[in-house]
């Protein structure tokens, strides 16, 4: 459009210059929706639960597997046979204190057929009623399938007896006769094959020993052919 002066022609389209912006890319921007967001989590959080459940699933049927093993091998546990109990330098003091030197030879039977039997942590003390004399460590035995094994074991001498049982114990020891008690802590483990082991601790009684006392007067040894014990 020109613009009209007097004398004078204007030409409004050279009054002005004008420049082109450049052409700007379009931008991406992506935005997550919420529910997107939930679903990945929701998936996480199942494939978590259905992986727990399976690990469980298997842990309980190898459990199971395991207890219906051990229960068809049918586990018996270890028998436990005094064959003999010896006391030798056997005193009792002015102040009633008791000594002497005891020594137990023991027979352990595996009765399974199918189960080894570890037997460690094994302990055996010597009693006179309720009052330990001697306690002695034994070491581990390993018993084979249906196996027996002789243990010897020599006790360590204890001086703490007391005045009570002194004077019950001198009766019976001028008659000829005292009465000891065997008594045994022991853990068993019980061995088969590829099958995972089986542990069992065991309180093992030896009750009603007889010793008889003879010339010389400090020394005795077990009347009759042994007794089985019993937990």
């Amino acid at each position: 459009m020109d613009i009209v002066y007097p004398g004078i022609v204007v030409n409004q389209r050279s009054m002005y210059t004008f420049h082109r912006l450049p052409k700007s890319e379009p931008m991406n921007i992506e935005i997550e929706h919420p529910t997107t967001v939930g679903r990945a989590r929701s998936s996480d959080a199942g494939f978590v639960r259905r992986l727990t459940l399976t690990l469980v699933s298997i842990f309980v049927i190898m459990m199971s597997i395991i207890s219906i093993a051990w229960f068809v091998m049918d586990k018996h546990d270890p028998g436990f046979h005094v064959m003999s109990l010896s006391v030798s330098n056997f005193t009792v003091s002015a102040d009633s204190k008791i000594g002497g030197k005891y020594e137990v030879k023991l027979t352990i039977t595996n009765p399974n057929k199918k189960i080894q039997v570890l037997l460690d942590r094994f302990q055996v003390l010597v009693f006179y009623g309720e009052v330990g004399l001697s306690m002695a460590a034994v070491q581990p035995v390993y018993l084979e399938k249906m196996a027996n094994k002789s243990v010897n074991v020599e006790f360590v001498v204890m001086r703490d007896s007391t005045k009570l049982v002194s004077e019950k114990l001198v009766k019976e020891w001028n008659k000829g006769v005292v009465n000891f008690n065997v008594k045994m802590l022991v853990r068993a483990r019980f061995e088969a094959g590829v099958w995972p082991s089986r542990e069992k601790f065991l309180d093992v009684y030896c009750g009603d020993l007889d010793v008889g006392f003879f010339s010389p007067k400090d020394t005795g040894k077990l009347l009759g052919i042994g007794k089985d014990c019993s937990e």
